[in-house]
């Protein structure tokens, strides 16, 4: 993957699977649940903040400030939503 820069990112698979399912709804808010289920493949527990961890880790590595971040957003209450338009080619 490129960042924005132009510079290589790498990514873990995990955090692959994350972006590749954002990717795949984009402008849709992804609850944790569901984040879980179609990344790591298991049911997501009420106090599961794994999901919370590969995002804080992919904002780090996209974002061009992960502290204030534009691309992946937390609809609070929701989970998480990307905001790129993204073209499926």
């Amino acid at each position: 993957m490129r960042h924005t820069d132009g510079r290589a990112v790498a990514l873990t698979s995990g955090e692959s699977r994350l972006l590749g399912v954002l990717l795949d709804h984009p402008q849709t808010v992804m609850s944790r649940s569901s984040l879980l289920d179609l990344t790591l493949g298991r049911d997501a527990k009420a106090y599961d903040r794994a999901i919370d961890n590969s995002v804080s880790r992919l904002r780090r590595k996209i974002e061009v400030d992960a502290s204030s971040p534009r691309l992946i957003v937390t609809e609070w209450g929701g989970g998480y939503r990307l905001t790129a338009d993204v073209e499926h080619v």
